[in-house]
């Protein structure tokens, strides 16, 4: 369950949920009059007008942060296709049009902007808590052999992010790959290993099954 926390303010409503923080601190170099961790609440947002607080709150990679505007103008733009990053050590940062799943399909979450797990250790999973510091997790966040299958690189439409029990996500749906050097690949579809072990990181390669990786 998300620890959200709400902040309301002239120009709209912020929305924190601290489970799904990482401290990336975008919000904190972008908008220091309104993101102040030392204050309490930590959280002002008459610190700024709608289009900066749209604008950093847009650049959380966890989707941790979402800004609701009270002239109900749309708080960020939403790109047609989804985009998956790979950070070097760390997880996989997704910006689209999502829809988190279950292994049977049904839907959990729909957001524009998640940090998924991959090295095994968080407690929130799918959703990355930054246990992979402390689990010393490595992975260049390249990949050696494009194991997905390639897409259609104009293609649009949602990212189904399912994610199989005891075992991988499953992305399904168009996006691009973009690895932590800049490289990019166009895919329709993969499976992305979760559990850490894989040695055809990012991609799955049946490892959790050895290690005895569990999560729903």
């Amino acid at each position: 369950m998300p620890k959200l926390h709400t902040y309301e303010g002239q120009e709209g409503v912020v929305t924190y949920d601290a489970k799904r923080c990482i401290h990336v601190a975008e919000c904190v170099h972008g908008l220091p009059a309104v993101f102040d961790p030392n204050s309490r609440p930590w959280v002002s947002p008459d610190g700024a007008g709608a289009e900066e607080l749209a604008s950093v709150i847009a650049r959380c990679p966890t989707g941790a942060l979402h800004f609701e505007r009270a002239d109900g103008l749309p708080a960020e733009p939403v790109p047609g296709r989804s985009r998956v990053i790979l950070v070097a050590d760390g997880p996989l940062y997704v910006h689209g049009q999502i829809e988190i799943a279950a292994s049977d399909g049904t839907v959990q979450l729909v957001d524009t902007r998640v940090a998924l797990c991959r090295c095994g250790a968080s407690e929130n999973k799918p959703f990355c808590d930054g246990s992979h510091t402390r689990a010393g997790f490595r992975a260049s966040g390249t990949w050696e052999e494009l194991t997905a299958p390639a897409g259609d690189p104009a293609a649009e439409g949602p990212l189904r992010v399912i994610c199989r029990t005891d075992g991988p996500l499953l992305l399904q749906g168009p996006f691009t790959l973009t690895a932590a050097d800049g490289t990019s690949a166009p895919c329709a579809r993969a499976a992305a290993c979760r559990c850490g072990a894989s040695e055809n990181r990012p991609f799955c390669d049946g490892s959790h099954s050895a290690v005895g990786f569990t999560a729903a």
